[in-house]
């Protein structure tokens, strides 16, 4: 007899992909607080509690949407850390990664969730729990043991500053132009000259 309970699931992850997907385009289109859920669950085609057995709160679709950017970023990232590389190429692929997601979202969702990133009411969450930050310090520990970086740079450290840091320019840079693109390469310039001793980027 076919299994059924694999059947199941398989409906019930459709369905939640597909109340996600309606969620998003409400958000992209009124902004989160304003989001109507009837106009959700009428584009999903599903009812109201649905909705709720998936996501209980609107928050609960932008933690999802973290997920999503956060297995994504690591998947690409990862990607490029198979090519040759350095330390810089790796922040700025990383900056390029994190605007081509905004560019995605849409400015006005892309800074709901990353709001919620750094939200207090967020689940208390270790950074060592994020993909995308354990291939960054991988990457900087790598480079200084050889000898690229000064030999007392924290790993774990950088990488949460220079992550933290890249979404808060973002978040407070919005206007997008020549100015936006100077800050971004100055926060990686200056993010580089606290870990090289050469003070410099590499070509």
């Amino acid at each position: 007899m076919p299994d059924t309970s694999t059947g199941r699931e398989a409906q019930r992850r459709r369905t939640r992909a597909r109340v996600l997907d309606a969620a998003i385009e409400e958000f992209q289109r009124s902004g989160t607080s304003s989001a109507d859920i009837n106009a959700i669950v009428e584009a999903a085609g599903v009812s109201r509690s649905t909705f709720y057995f998936h996501f209980p709160t609107k928050e609960h679709v932008l933690l999802e949407l973290i997920r999503l950017d956060e297995d994504h970023l690591a998947e690409e990232l990862s990607r490029f850390l198979d090519t040759p590389h350095d330390l810089p190429a790796v922040l700025d692929t990383l900056v390029s990664l994190v605007l081509a997601l905004e560019k995605q979202w849409g400015a006005g969702l892309f800074r709901d969730v990353t709001g919620m990133l750094f939200s207090s009411s967020r689940p208390d969450e270790q950074w060592t729990r994020h993909p995308t930050f354990v291939l960054l310090a991988a990457e900087i520990e790598r480079a200084r043991h050889r000898g690229e970086l000064y030999s007392d740079v924290n790993a774990y450290h950088s990488a949460a500053f220079f992550l933290t840091g890249l979404y808060a320019l973002l978040s407070t840079n919005r206007e997008l132009g020549p100015a936006r693109d100077e800050v971004l390469e100055a926060f990686v310039t200056s993010t580089l000259r606290s870990l090289l001793p050469t003070a410099g980027r590499t070509a």
